[in-house]
């Protein structure tokens, strides 16, 4: 496919130079620890940034930035915290000249398929149609002369983490700047390696009538992984592969080559704003001996949690940062749980060196609160998880639909119905994520969260 008019490495000034230019702004609201490894990878290529939540952007923060990235998520999610002013400064700040980047989750939000942003008129392939449990490392491919991949081979080998699918159809603004060519031994689908079917000649369509879903991953081959469009005088690039991804090397050099390419297409618009400290990184108290106590015991209950998964044979760590889990159960939840947990324990324990027990503690309410909310959902899901695994002995146990009535009850109080949680895992999350945020928007003379690893398992 011919690249657009204009998308030359020259033209748009992509250097292998050191940053110039305003820092990328991170949305981080709902990504969790997506967002995590995605500030991670950031700090590994030494490109600053600011992170940004749904009521900074409502005030108009996008103006000082040319490039909004948006991590992993669901997209659901983060298009309730932006409400509809969020989501119509997102807009104008694409059409008046600014770029956006999203990964999986933030990619999908900017398709048409609701709910999302709109950005692109393209929508997510229906779930009957395209590969819905994939995951683990693949090979993409260029798909277009273009400049993000200046300097990086015909081929590379990158990540993907539970994706949907682009619904692909020509249009004069977008065009596709990668496609899935090949799966390596690391792929998998569900809970199903793809190299020991591959070697073992195994009939898909016998594990599909199983399992009930889609599981022949050549629904994903030769299919769009990065696409790029025009809206406005801005651009977006969407990208179901994780570029961002710790450790894969040659896609973090796409990544940086596409931030590169973004920033560059934004110099010649310019934000109306100089970059200003975040409201929130002002002075304020630091956390007590207390409010460290608490995070202590709530990182503790998730550990156990995640301990108890692995004496039942149910998960693994399959990274620092994420658990592989048996087909049924909610793996990415549990594992999600322990890594933010272990990650803001880490972090306050860090920020607590510079301050003194104060009596005013901001955190002392919130951190008491999470550990309540935590103990809570972990003796909920361990009950949760002896019952599954006794249920998938009668029986197949999907992760969604009715099994009986004690795992239908349980799943709802802890989850909600939907695969995008709910119930009181949305509301632990939701604490956790306020948190979070609070913390990362901490002064940077504090904890420059950009220089060092911010995933790691305890």
């Amino acid at each position: 496919m011919s690249r657009n008019p204009g998308h030359t490495a020259a033209s748009v000034g992509l250097s292998t130079n050191s940053w110039t230019g305003p820092p990328i702004a991170v949305f981080w609201d709902q990504s969790l620890v997506w967002g995590l490894i995605c500030l991670e990878t950031l700090g590994q290529l030494q490109v600053p940034f600011q992170v940004v939540g749904s009521a900074e952007i409502r005030q108009g923060v996008l103006e000082a930035h040319r490039i909004l990235l948006v991590p992993g998520g669901w997209a659901a999610h983060k298009m309730e915290v932006l409400g509809n002013d969020g989501q119509e400064r997102i807009r104008q700040f694409v059409m008046g000249g600014g770029c956006y980047l999203g990964f999986c989750g933030g990619a999908g939000l900017a398709l048409s398929s609701p709910p999302s942003l709109g950005l692109v008129p393209l929508q997510r392939l229906p779930l009957k149609e395209r590969l819905p449990s994939a995951s683990g490392s693949l090979v993409i491919a260029r798909s277009s002369d273009h400049p993000i991949w200046q300097d990086l081979p015909e081929q590379l080998t990158s990540s993907v983490w539970w994706p949907s699918q682009f619904q692909w159809k020509a249009l004069p603004s977008a065009q596709i700047l990668a496609s899935y060519v090949a799966l390596t031994k690391d792929f998998w689908i569900s809970d199903l390696p793809f190299h020991d079917l591959n070697t073992q000649d195994m009939d898909y369509a016998n594990w599909e009538e199983v399992y009930g879903i889609n599981l022949d991953p050549s629904r994903l081959l030769n299919q769009p992984a990065i696409i790029e469009a025009r809206l406005g005088e801005g651009r977006v690039i969407l990208s179901y592969p994780h570029l961002e991804t710790p450790g894969d090397t040659e896609a973090n050099r796409l990544l940086l080559n596409i931030m590169r390419y973004l920033n560059c297409i934004g110099a010649q618009h310019g934000p109306s704003r100089t970059v200003t400290p975040s409201v929130h990184q002002e002075e304020k108290p630091l956390p007590g001996t207390q409010t460290l106590e608490y995070l202590q015991q709530a990182a503790a209950t998730a550990e156990d949690l995640i301990a108890f998964g692995q004496r039942h044979l149910l998960w693994n760590w399959r990274h620092p940062w994420l658990l592989h889990w048996r087909r049924g159960i909610r793996g990415l939840e549990c594992g999600t749980l322990a890594v933010l947990l272990g990650f803001l324990l880490r972090e306050m324990e860090r920020l607590h060196v510079h301050g003194s027990d104060a009596s005013n503690d901001p955190w002392l309410e919130p951190a008491r609160g999470l550990l309540d909310d935590t103990r809570c959902f972990c003796q909920g899901a361990q009950r949760l998880l002896l019952e599954e695994k006794l249920a998938s002995q009668n029986g197949t146990c999907v992760k969604l639909g009715k099994v009986n009535t004690m795992v239908d009850q349980l799943r709802l109080r802890l989850y909600g119905t939907r695969m995008n949680h709910g119930g009181l895992c949305r509301d632990l999350f939701d604490r956790l994520d306020r948190m979070l945020y609070q913390l990362l928007t901490y002064p940077r003379e504090l904890g420059n969260h950009g220089e060092r690893g911010t995933t790691g398992v305890p």
